[in-house]
């Protein structure tokens, strides 16, 4: 018994406190966009390797966690630790609120191409974008 309440408030604490505190973050800062960069970086296919990001595709065997920024975004956290955004194509309703899966088709996870799924709604949102985040 002791054991599941641990599993229920590791789990509660790996999925909620993230979100919390990136909300956090945003809120005092009055700006819940992704931060931009000032000079446009030109990030090379050797450079998304490094993150695991191959022909757009993640490997999603190095998916530790994620959690999501806003309706238009998510951060994935790799085993090593690096993290890759994954923006949306428009406003993904409902993510903020109920989270979402993802399915990957043969170990890959590919912008362009795969969507998420959000929880509650059912909702899919086509992911347009991975890329390195700071």
């Amino acid at each position: 018994m002791k054991s599941w309440k641990r599993w229920i408030i590791f789990w509660v604490v790996l999925t909620v406190v993230p979100q919390q505190l990136v909300a956090d973050e945003s809120h005092r800062h009055d700006s819940p966009e992704i931060r931009q960069h000032s000079e446009p970086e030109m990030i090379t296919e050797a450079d998304l390797a490094l993150w695991g990001i191959v022909d757009g595709c993640l490997n999603s065997k190095l998916v530790h966690y994620f959690y999501v920024l806003n309706s238009h975004a998510a951060v994935i956290e790799l085993v090593g630790g690096k993290k890759v955004l994954m923006r949306f194509h428009g406003d993904c309703q409902g993510v903020e609120q109920y989270g979402f899966v993802h399915t990957a088709q043969n170990n890959k996870f590919c912008a362009g191409s795969h969507s998420i799924r959000v929880l509650q709604t059912g909702d899919r949102c086509k992911v347009k974008s991975l890329e390195p985040y700071p």
